[in-house]
């Protein structure tokens, strides 16, 4: 099951979207930060509700308007979603049960 780090914000700046790690010191004036698009917030948004990939291909799939095949779409939410766990920015936990 996949949540989102308590950690890491959305934050729209300057018309651009950013998943922010709050809880980084900022050393340096460094901080994690990753700048997503409206497709990337979708789900982001969509993470504690739907908690597998499998569930946010199929809520992406209701939402978006133009034909993109169900694999095609399934690779696209694997790779974003993998990224956001490499940064730590979302957790896999064992879902209850």
């Amino acid at each position: 099951m996949l949540i989102r780090n308590g950690d890491v914000v959305l934050r729209k700046i300057h018309g651009s979207i950013f998943l922010i790690d709050i809880s980084d010191n900022y050393s340096g004036d460094k901080c994690s930060l990753y700048e997503i698009n409206e497709t990337g917030k979708f789900l982001w948004d969509n993470i504690d509700e739907n908690g597998t990939i499998e569930s946010l291909v199929d809520i992406l799939q209701e939402a978006i308007i133009d034909e993109v095949p169900r694999d095609v779409l399934l690779i696209d939410v694997a790779e974003y979603v993998d990224d956001l766990i490499d940064k730590c920015f979302i957790l896999e936990v064992a879902a209850n049960g």
